[in-house]
C-alpha cells in the first residue's frame, strides 16, 4: 500500500515539474520565472525524499538538504537582484 502512494506521488510530482517547466519558459515576466524554478527546486526535493522512502534508505537526504539550500538562496540571490534594478529604474 506504501509502495502505491509513493508511486502516485511521484506522478503527482512529475505532472507539476512540467508544468513548472512550461511556466518557467514561457512566463510573462522575470518575477514568473524565478517562481516557476523556486517551485521546480521545491519539486525535486520532494522527489528525492520519494526515492529516499521508496528505497527505505537515508542517504539521499543529504541530497535533499543541499538542493533545498541551493533553491533558497539562488530566489534570495535573484529576488535581491531584482529589487535593486527596480530601485533603480
Amino acid at each position: 500500500m506504501a509502495t502505491f502512494v509513493i508511486h502516485g506521488a511521484m506522478v503527482v510530482l512529475v505532472i507539476s515539474i512540467a508544468l513548472c517547466m512550461v511556466r518557467a519558459v514561457r512566463g510573462p515576466t522575470l518575477f514568473d520565472r524565478v517562481l516557476a524554478f523556486d517551485c521546480l527546486a521545491l519539486n525535486v526535493v520532494g522527489g528525492f525524499v520519494l526515492i529516499s522512502l521508496l528505497l527505505r534508505t537515508d542517504a539521499y537526504l543529504d541530497v535533499v538538504l543541499v538542493v533545498a539550500l541551493l533553491g533558497f538562496l539562488g530566489t534570495v540571490a535573484i529576488a535581491t537582484y531584482l529589487e535593486g534594478t527596480l530601485v533603480d529604474s
